[in-house]
């Protein structure tokens, strides 16, 4: 296994989400949408959680969802902005309330403390996603309940193309100007490396349209959403590079009238291993053939 996997810097991430915190109201739109979703998916899972973990909390717009879910006792609100949960401490809960600022990798929990852990578009962050779910695990008790959505890899796929072939155009070079995101095939995979039990992987496409391309970059960066790629170019983008860009996305990406951003976001549930969970029956422990079943003659071979 890798290790020390450096994609994002936190302390870009950090500022972002700092800076954000102050106008958060106007651009939590997506999140707020996409955190309702979430919730219906845990409201149909008719189980208590009395220790209950949210990760990336932002200003707390869920605690008014977990006051709405009677099952739920106790939660942690946590993220890296000190900022946003200074805003999410003000809201008004009728839980049992903690606020935590963590750094997801490293988790500052003892093992098996919390029945469900719960993260709304925030752990695309991670530079090491396979440990974040390795910590995640260690810290839910048996039969556990993880419950995410994280950006998936079709994610603001027009905006990577317009500004790259805006710049390959100038300059005859491109940087990464756009988070790589999770790709919908290897969330599965990594659930199950990380011993999660009966996992269950979706996803939606929601279309966002926008003027222009600057009004999507300003919604981006007041979302806490902006470029934090270590291998970012540093040096500030010419107003001809977005111009093209802009033109490029408006020719190709649009209803005429304004353009349009995909948002693929992945919504992925996990349980942590327990006796009670229904098992694979063993190869051979059949007691009828599957020629029977589909009323077909049997050969061997």
């Amino acid at each position: 296994m890798v290790n020390n996997i450096k994609i994002f810097s936190k302390k870009k991430n950090l500022i972002s989400r700092n800076r954000a915190s102050i106008k958060y109201k106007k651009y939590d739109y997506l999140f707020d949408e996409v955190n309702g979703r979430l919730f219906e998916r845990l409201k149909l899972i008719k189980r208590s959680f009395n220790n209950t973990l949210e990760i990336g909390s932002r200003t707390g717009n869920t605690i008014e969802l977990f006051n709405k879910k009677n099952d739920i006792k106790k939660i942690f609100i946590s993220d890296i902005s000190k900022k946003m949960l200074l805003i999410a401490k003000k809201r008004k809960s009728n839980k049992q309330k903690n606020f935590l600022i963590l750094d997801e990798e490293n988790l500052p929990f003892k093992n098996n403390q919390f029945n469900l852990v719960f993260s709304n578009l925030y752990l695309h962050w991670a530079n090491d996603f396979y440990k974040v779910l390795n910590e995640i695990y260690r810290i839910l008790k048996p039969d556990g309940l993880f419950l995410c959505t994280v950006f998936g890899s079709e994610t603001l796929n027009e905006l990577k193309y317009s500004l790259c072939s805006a710049e390959d155009k100038i300059s005859k070079s491109i940087s990464p100007r756009v988070s790589p995101f999770l790709r919908l095939q290897d969330t599965g995979t990594l659930l199950q490396k990380s011993g999660f039990q009966l996992p269950v992987i979706d996803k939606d496409t929601i279309k966002i349209y926008y003027d222009d391309i600057f009004s999507l970059m300003k919604d981006l960066k007041g979302m806490g959403e902006s470029n934090s790629l270590i291998n970012r170019k540093k040096t500030f983008t010419t107003k001809k590079l977005f111009n093209l860009a802009n033109k490029i996305y408006k020719n190709k990406f649009s209803n005429k009238k304004k353009i349009y951003a995909t948002f693929e976001i992945l919504y992925f549930i996990g349980w942590t291993k327990h006796t009670s969970q229904q098992k694979p029956r063993s190869p051979g422990s059949a007691k009828n053939k599957l020629a029977d079943a589909l009323s077909s003659k049997e050969y061997n071979l």
